[in-house]
């Protein structure tokens, strides 16, 4: 379904936020919001954020749909979908020096050129500079067989992490590729994602 509230044509690329709606509720606004706000502060600083909560349809349902908001000053766009997890099993470490993602946009070429690499695995790792950050559309969190850490050098902070990271259920270090095989498994978590629904053990992680 696709719901558009103003004429939508772009100057720009659009940002984008991706909300999980199950159990006939939104989840995390608050925390979308606050990444709407800082895009707007730093993108379009002469416009006021829309209200997120204000904007979203009124759905009911009790499995888990994906509610994806695209975004810019002069239009905003919703659509939404049943969510079914994609299946991950394998990972290859793909090595950038040079590419951000701070903010949650359309313009995803550099991580799409990664993501080709991938060979025969299902996802990437990106990995820059040496330091492990994120997969294509995910970020990561490690279990060394006591606890779960996440890299503090992620491309984009997730509201999912910072979720985890508030409430003590995982930690943030350095992760570097020369390390990873110190963990024995890694789990892709982001809005529409919690720890342990896709996991991969470390043995398959693939090299080139």
């Amino acid at each position: 379904k696709k719901i558009t509230f103003t004429p939508a044509y772009h100057r720009m690329s659009r940002f984008i936020e991706s909300i999980c709606f199950e159990n006939k509720q939104y989840h995390l606004l608050e925390l979308h919001q606050q990444r709407i706000d800082r895009t707007f502060k730093k993108h379009f600083p002469l416009t006021i954020p829309f209200d997120l909560a204000s904007r979203l349809p009124d759905l009911n349902f009790d499995e888990k749909y994906k509610v994806r908001v695209l975004y810019s000053n002069e239009a905003l766009d919703v659509e939404y979908a049943k969510y079914v997890p994609a299946k991950i099993k394998t990972l290859m470490p793909v090595e950038t020096n040079k590419m951000s993602y701070d903010y949650k946009h359309e313009a995803r070429g550099t991580i799409d050129k990664l993501y080709a690499q991938r060979g025969d695995a299902d996802d990437v790792i990106i990995v820059k500079n040496g330091w492990v950050t994120d997969s294509s559309y995910a970020n990561l969190v490690f279990w060394d067989g006591n606890k779960w850490y996440t890299p503090h050098t992620y491309l984009l902070n997730g509201v999912k992490r910072q979720l985890y990271l508030k409430y003590g259920l995982i930690g943030e270090k350095s992760i570097s590729l020369m390390n990873i095989r110190d963990f024995e498994k890694v789990s892709l978590i982001n809005a529409m994602l919690d720890i342990g629904e896709v996991e991969v053990e470390v043995k398959d992680i693939l090299s080139h």
